[in-house]
């Protein structure tokens, strides 16, 4: 999972990024959730803080903010569902 923050005025295109993480990343490296975040929380020490967003997984019913799933299918990052969930944790989808 990546958790991004855009910048401001702009919105997340999931056939754009999935052309560019195509593109530039070998598959191994590509981000099968994406996560957008208003803010990015910072230790005190200017680490990111990354435990919290692990507790929450990818389940859309916990997390508030938009959550994208990588569809090769489909070729573009599609907004995560809790069918989508049902079917990553049902191993119904190849991650």
């Amino acid at each position: 999972m990546a958790c991004i923050r855009l910048k401001e005025n702009c919105e997340f295109n999931g056939e754009s990024t999935y052309r560019h993480v195509n593109t530039h990343l070998p598959n191994y490296a590509r981000p099968r959730f994406i996560r957008i975040k208003t803010a990015i929380e910072l230790t005190a020490t200017f680490k990111y803080r990354k435990v919290q967003l692990v507790e929450e997984g990818f389940n859309p019913a916990v997390i508030k903010d938009h959550l994208y799933f990588l569809n090769d299918k489909e070729n573009l990052y599609v907004q995560m569902t809790q069918d989508i969930y049902n079917s990553v944790k049902n191993h119904d989808f190849k991650l």
